[in-house]
């Protein structure tokens, strides 16, 4: 089926696709633009908008809704205990969005609408006539879950835990609403079918641009850094770090004491800016950084101590893709299937996780052979074609569908499968 129109709402702006959410999206719309006329409706900050969206206004329409800034920790506090919603969905649910969603919706005809992420579905008019396709990057009770019990300080723990109940009521509630949930990967189907049973569910799995994420062969890898990056504002990023540096590298550097690690991404907290003024921690901050790729193609490996979170990691695919070896938790490489020793290091308590790094600083062959079969793998498995494809199929089971609800009949709804 070509041609449809799909409305895709995301609670970001795509571009410039510097973290993983704008990847995602940067990346499908490239993908599945030659078959679909797609209309993007997102959220901007001031500071966002600021960028030249040409290269993404190239791909697609775009509308550019604004959000006011994240709240500070007490009015966050104050809307989380006067609101049975969950923050998240207080700040991404306004008045604004509704209205350019009512309008846009009055005088275009739209075949399908993706959402990513549930918060962004109560934007939607309650009286739809078309197929809705929610898409959860992360399942964020789960996420929120696990962040209250390695939060820090401490007392933020109870508002923390507080939030993900929210969530556990809030988020399954979205998914009875849609026509089908995607995830991110079997591990979220699961607990999706488990908690909302009759909720029909597809693969709609994260990926890696697997031309540009390559092996350089031009570039030596150094024998003593190891990188991590991502958006610090993201709680369990700045939380992986602060345990990465408490915990695991001061077991590495009694034994390789040049070891170093290396930040990469926004919105570093001060307490990572106060590492990299230190110069005995070991540890130095980049921040935003234009092109990730000679630092993935020149370490000796790619650290992800993450304790929390939720959802496919689109750093390790992208470390994988530059052949650069992965030592990560099985948390930090959930849904991915990765296999340990094969694929990556997969350890998940300090005294492993140091010997894991101790083990590719020492053979640096070693380090090579993980990092080439990832690559290998990625390319098969975790390429946005792949990603793409499987959305599309999706697509073209829903548009034009006569009862575009959970309703579904039978012979339809085994296609979905």
């Amino acid at each position: 089926m070509t041609n449809s129109h799909i409305l895709m709402l995301t609670p970001y702006l795509p571009y410039p696709p510097n973290s993983g959410g704008r990847s995602r999206t940067y990346n499908l719309v490239k993908h599945l633009r030659e078959d679909y006329r797609i209309t993007l409706v997102c959220f901007g900050r001031p500071e966002e908008r600021a960028f030249d969206l040409a290269p993404m206004r190239n791909l697609c329409e775009l509308i550019v809704v604004d959000r006011a800034p994240s709240p500070g920790t007490l009015k966050a506090a104050l809307l989380s205990f006067t609101s049975v919603q969950p923050v998240t969905m207080q700040l991404y649910d306004t008045a604004e969005m509704r209205r350019t969603l009512a309008d846009l919706l009055s005088r275009e005809r739209i075949d399908l609408i993706h959402v990513e992420s549930f918060y962004m579905l109560p934007n939607l008019p309650r009286d739809l006539a078309m197929p809705v396709l929610l898409s959860e990057p992360a399942i964020e009770y789960i996420a929120w879950g696990r962040h209250a019990k390695v939060a820090q300080p401490w007392y933020t723990r109870p508002g923390v835990a507080l939030e993900a109940v929210k969530m556990r009521f809030w988020e399954p509630r979205a998914w009875s609403e849609a026509t089908v949930v995607g995830v991110m990967s079997p591990i979220d189907q699961r607990e999706v079918n488990r908690v909302t049973p009759g909720v029909k569910t597809i693969l709609a799995p994260n990926g890696v641009d697997v031309e540009f994420f390559h092996i350089d062969d031009t570039v030596q890898r150094d024998n003593h850094t190891a990188v991590y990056m991502g958006d610090y504002k993201y709680f369990p990023n700045t939380d992986a770090v602060l345990y990465f540096v408490a915990e695991i590298l001061p077991l590495v550097r009694r034994k390789r004491p040049d070891f170093e690690l290396l930040l990469l991404g926004k919105d570093a907290p001060p307490e990572l800016i106060a590492l990299n003024d230190d110069p005995n921690s070991g540890v130095s901050v980049a921040g935003l950084v234009p092109d990730t790729r000679p630092y993935l193609q020149s370490s000796a490996m790619f650290v992800c101590p993450l304790r929390s979170g939720s959802g496919t990691r689109f750093k390790l695919m992208e470390s994988l893709a530059c052949g650069c070896p992965v030592v990560s938790t099985t948390i930090g490489a959930e849904g991915l299937n990765a296999v340990d020793g094969e694929h990556m290091l997969l350890r998940d308590d300090p005294q492993s996780f140091a010997e894991g790094i101790l083990s590719l600083l020492a053979d640096p062959a070693l380090g090579t052979a993980i990092g080439q079969a990832g690559r290998r793998w990625v390319v098969n498995r975790h390429a946005w074609t792949h990603s793409a494809s499987l959305l599309s199929h999706t697509y073209d089971q829903l548009i034009g569908h006569e009862m575009p609800t959970l309703r579904m009949a039978a012979v339809d709804d085994d296609q979905l499968k």
